[in-house]
């Protein structure tokens, strides 16, 4: 007994008692169902990494020690700048008290960085510091004149008698922060001599660098966005855990906004980005836009299949064993796999459009043979009998093609080939046991157009010769194979878009802040993190990271550390002596109260004068040693001291402006001098003398110390990502982060889309070969998908298309849907011996014709996803599809004819 006649009384029996089919089914649906509404969806892309690897590994562990690898980052823009310090801070402040979060910093602590500033300043600043107070007078010899008389009396003294300005021994990088500062403190006064309205402190947005940086504040370079940088409590690999973070930091930012609107505070614009706001996005926009597929496929499907065969009850026979076969394979995937990822939840689309085929081939055999006369438990078991082994061909076709998905080390790939090949052998099982039942009990009219028999088939009168001339035939051949030819070579030579914020909606938040992020900022939420046993290592990591163009910010606890941390506690107690004995304090009061009186302007004038003289002496000393950005910020000052030199002597309004603005610099200069004051007590710190929030992001529990590195440039161009992570890995081999695993993440997805399509590809032949065993039968039923599969690669080539992340699966995908057109052409056309080539395309196509039709329809409404990484992945599997379909309908005859010379006419 061979296996089609096996099939066909299995289903002859389940036709017989098909109460007990069903029953069974439901059982198993039941379970099914169960199990499906606990299978978890894993959102992290770390749930698509192989596993066992170093990169893995390395990340793995400091998830163990530091719990979360990736900040959520709340943006706010859209204010004042006060506004926005206000409002973030506030938000910090709330969201510290949630059990879900662990930290949330909208600044670093200045006060606790400033107090210890001692242990991070060179130690030649030091000794130059401890040097400028030594030189200074005390102040019982400053009799008889005001403070700012004596300091601009010395001044003028300087500019007189200072020596000739020389670039031996100096730091460029010290001196254009310098200058940078200088440019700034003038820039102000000229702005306060301007303004209508002065204002009352120093505007320190427009500082040079980092603009928030002087006062810790996270913030983008020109201070209009403000960042809070939020570190769950645990990891949030789980959409349960991640959607119970997320929602909790926007339940505060909606609350925070609602308060400052009822007080009639301005409300900046908040946004969300960081890696967990893109997971999150990814997440709820391919859940929504799973619903919207299923739902959307299953009708059309159904639509479909109304509209060709117009009957309800075929409808159901065809599409409730698929609907069956999906289900349980979503109930075992919980045994199996065990979790879903954002991959492999969007296999049910796939399912659909595949699983029809099958019930359309059986139920359409099945109703030729009901109108051939036999009785109706005959006819389900001859027909099922009869498509048996081209249903087992191009299914088993499909189950290997996803087997061979599942070998590849992407587990992205590897775990949606094992589902999907599961879910191809739940659906024949259905197919084959459950359809036969439901047949059995809801047996379609007879008339209905899809149980016409071969018999009834009448040509059309131009295809009256049955067959294409022999010359054309050759043509279409050579033509098909040679554009298949070149497509698959132009194949190799399409691009691979590696940025993954593409896939994400074009409307996305989380996108358009993380763009914003590396275009205005120097902070991203792609961190390349590094580790080290003790502090000491810590700081050579710093050290070295520092040196690198890949990096535009190293955060590093480090510095806090110093070797010498004893020695430079003593210089601060040396220089807060200094400061204490020479009433520093006293002096900047006694500054501010004195003001600016009219005896000082000349002095004043005298000085700025002087001052553009030496400028001008340091510009042409920088312009012939070629230090262009020197040249250049010193023509800004040069510019600014010639302006206010005219501005100053404008009469009384240009003085108490002036004055205003001096004790504006006072103050500030009053807190630095508060906190050298403070110095008396510096002394070495140890790790638990940080800031609990400060311990907690750059400590572990073990003593591992972490130091964040912000890359300089995209991570999501190969070229910058490889050059990043080369540096990376030269600074320590141990580092981790975001861009270290999307490296191998690219790698991986590569490689096994190269790996898995070849060998998809060979064993869909392989497999083919095996069942057909015909040379000629192999030809036929292999060459529509293999014709089909280069035409959809010089397509997309053409028409500009690039493989992402998610489209990259389209070519395997596509021969898993695909490979049953040749298949069941070749099986009617063995099967149809006294028919025309051009009949047996009549017969087939009406089958192959709904087939894909059912497939288009379940995978073409991918192209409606929001989601662009589904959308991408339905226009490329559409594109596939049809080709394949016009190869079946056009090509494969012609191919039947060289195949089969004898065929009649």
């Amino acid at each position: 007994m061979n296996m089609s006649t096996l099939a066909a009384r299995v289903a002859q029996r389940c036709a017989l008692h098909p109460w007990r089919v069903l029953s069974i089914a439901l059982i198993l649906s039941v379970l099914a169902a169960w199990a499906t509404a606990h299978l978890p969806v894993y959102t992290s892309r770390q749930a698509l990494l192989p596993k066992n690897n170093a990169v893995s590994d390395r990340f793995d562990r400091f998830l163990a020690k530091f719990g979360a690898a990736s900040d959520l980052i709340v943006v706010v823009e859209g204010a004042d700048s006060d506004v926005l310090d206000g409002y973030a801070r506030e938000l910090a402040v709330r969201l510290r008290k949630a059990p879900e979060i662990a930290q949330a910093s909208d600044r670093v602590d200045m006060q606790f960085f400033a107090d210890h500033a001692y242990l991070m300043a060179p130690p030649e600043q030091l000794n130059r510091l401890m040097q400028f107070l030594a030189e200074q007078p005390a102040p019982s010899s400053r009799a008889g004149k005001t403070e700012i008389q004596t300091l601009l009396a010395q001044a003028e003294v300087w500019l007189k008698t200072h020596p000739e300005p020389s670039m031996d021994s100096v730091d460029i990088k010290m001196a254009e922060a310098a200058l940078a500062g200088v440019d700034f403190l003038l820039g102000q006064w000229q702005e306060w001599l301007a303004v209508d309205t002065p204002p009352l402190e120093l505007d320190l947005a427009k500082a040079p660098g980092d603009s928030g940086a002087l006062e810790g504040r996270f913030a983008s370079r020109d201070g209009r966005m403000q960042f809070v940088f939020v570190h769950p409590a645990k990891s949030v690999e789980e959409f349960e855990s991640l959607e119970i973070f997320m929602n909790k930091v926007k339940a505060a930012s909606v609350a925070l906004t609602e308060d400052y609107r009822q007080q009639g505070l301005e409300v900046p614009v908040v946004g969300f980005t960081g890696l967990p706001a893109i997971e999150y996005e990814e997440h709820i926009n391919i859940h929504k836009d799973i619903i919207l597929v299923v739902c959307t496929s299953a009708v059309l499907i159904l639509l479909l299949i109304l509209l060709v065969a117009r009957s309800v009850r075929w409808a159901l026979i065809i599409f409730v064993p698929m609907g069956l076969g999906v289900l349980w394979s979503l109930g075992l995937a919980l045994f199996t796999v065990g979790h879903l990822t954002l991959i492999t939840s969007g296999f049910i689309a796939i399912l659909f459009g595949l699983g029809a085929d099958y019930g359309i081939f059986t139920s359409s055999r099945i109703a030729e043979e009901r109108a051939a006369g036999q009785p109706l438990e005959t006819a389900i078991g001859r027909g099922i009998g009869a498509s048996f082994h081209a249903v087992l061909t191009a299914g088993g076709a499909s189950l290997l093609i996803f087997c061979a998905l599942a070998t590849v080390d992407f587990v992205g790939f590897s775990e949606l080939g094992l589902i999907a090949a599961k879910g191809v052998l739940l659906i024949l099982l259905s197919t084959l046991l459950v359809q036969p039942a439901l047949y059995a009990l809801l047996p379609p009219r007879i008339s209905s157009r899809a149980a016409q028999a071969p018999a009834s088939v009448t040509l059309p009168k131009w295809l009256r010769h049955g067959r294409y001339p022999a010359k054309l035939a050759g043509i279409i051949v050579g033509v098909a194979l040679l554009t298949a030819a070149l497509g698959l070579w132009r194949g190799f030579a399409i691009p691979f878009d590696y940025d993954v914020l593409a896939l994400l909606p074009a409307d996305s938040q989380a996108a358009h802040y993380q763009r914003r992020m590396v275009a205005e900022s120097d902070y991203q939420a792609e961190v390349v993190i590094f580790t080290a046993p003790d502090v000491a290592e810590a700081r050579r990591i710093t050290q070295d990271a520092e040196k690198l163009t890949s990096f535009a910010k190293v955060q590093s606890i480090a510095s806090l550390f110093p070797a010498d941390a004893g020695a430079r506690a003593a210089k601060a107690h040396d220089i807060a002596r200094q400061i204490n004995q020479g009433q520093w304090a006293e002096r900047v009061d006694t500054l501010t109260r004195e003001g600016l009186p009219v005896a000082a302007m000349a002095s004043l004038g005298r000085v700025l004068a002087g001052f553009e003289t030496w400028i001008d002496a340091t510009q042409e000393l920088a312009f012939s040693s070629g230090q262009t950005s020197l040249v250049e910020r010193l023509e800004s000052i040069r510019g600014r001291l010639s302006s206010l030199q005219a501005a100053v002597i404008q009469g009384e309004s240009a003085r108490l402006r002036t004055e205003m603005f001096w004790r504006a610099v006072l103050k500030w200069g009053g807190q630095a001098v508060n906190i050298l004051s403070r110095w008396q007590s510096a002394a070495p710190v140890l790790p638990s003398d940080l800031p609990l929030s400060i311990h907690d992001r750059f400590f572990a529990q073990d003593g591992t110390v972490a130091v964040y590195a912000f890359p300089a440039q995209t991570v999501y161009v190969p070229e910058n990502l490889d050059r990043l992570m080369k540096d990376a890995y030269q600074v320590s081999p141990e580092a981790t982060g975001f861009p270290a695993t999307h490296q191998m993440f690219a790698v991986a997805a590569v490689q096994g889309f190269v790996r898995g399509t070849l060998l998809a590809a060979g064993v869909c032949l392989l497999w083919i070969m095996l069942v057909v065993r015909r040379p000629k039968g192999v030809v036929l039923a292999a060459l529509p998908l293999l014709i089909g599969g280069g035409w959809m690669l010089g397509l997309m080539y053409v028409c500009g298309i690039s493989y992402n992340y998610a489209n990259i699966i389209a070519l395997p995908l596509v021969m898993a849907l695909a490979v049953d057109y040749g298949v069941w052409f070749n099986h009617r056309w063995t099967e149809l011996t006294d028919r025309t080539p051009f009949e047996i395309s009549l017969i087939s196509g009406r089958v192959i014709g709904l087939a894909a039709g059912t497939e288009l329809a379940g995978l073409g409404a991918i192209m409606l996803a929001h989601y662009r990484g589904i959308s991408s992945l339905g226009k490329d599997i559409t594109l596939g599809l049809i080709c394949c379909l016009l190869a079946t309908f056009v090509v494969a005859p012609a191919i039947g004819q060289f195949l089969d010379r004898k065929r009649k006419s």
